[in-house]
């Protein structure tokens, strides 16, 4: 997956991504195995953008 690259919900899905219950962040954020991905709304509820991927560590401290 790239950084500002559109992906519908399907296609987040097909990677292996879960999805992670967040308050206070307007962001989707999805786990996979050491990765945290930042996903922002687009198009009508449609599409998604990724814009940031971090450690799964740096997310929980």
């Amino acid at each position: 997956m790239k950084i500002n690259e559109l992906y519908s919900l399907n296609e987040i899905k097909e990677q292996g991504l879960t999805e992670y219950p967040v308050k206070d962040i307007k962001a989707k954020v999805y786990v996979n195995g050491i990765k945290v991905y930042f996903f922002e709304l687009i198009d009508s509820q449609t599409n998604y953008r990724l814009y940031s991927v971090i450690n799964k560590r740096s997310f929980f401290l």
